[in-house]
């Protein structure tokens, strides 16, 4: 029994010393990458421009929507019906609001003497 482990081993031991090389690989090696890679649409470059686009959109909505809704008034200069020019009944859009200014009375300084 001793005898065939150790010709076991030995073959073992040959067959990984002399055997191994590229010729009796299981897996072909595989070829290097190209340095140059080709430019094709893949999509991500459509969806961050989408999502671009929609964030500004979504920011110039909640900004008219804050403008009409409370007394913040036009602070980017934008305009439009309410802001530079005058509303007309027949324009379907919110109002803004007519915010009173708060006049806050001091004290008058006076000399004394």
């Amino acid at each position: 029994m001793k005898k065939q482990i150790s010709a076991t081993l030995a073959a073992a031991l040959i067959a990984t010393v002399i055997l191994p090389g590229q010729s009796f690989a299981l897996i072909p090696p595989l070829p290097p990458p190209p340095s140059i890679i080709p430019g094709g649409g893949g999509g991500a470059g459509g969806a961050g421009g989408a999502g671009g686009i929609i964030g500004v959109a979504g920011f110039l909505v909640i900004y008219d929507l804050i403008r009409r809704t409370s007394c913040s008034g036009d602070f980017l200069h934008l305009g439009g019906p309410g802001f530079t020019t005058p509303t007309k009944v027949t324009d379907p859009i919110l109002t803004p609001p007519r915010c009173v200014p708060i006049i806050r009375k001091h004290r008058a300084l006076r000399a004394k003497g």
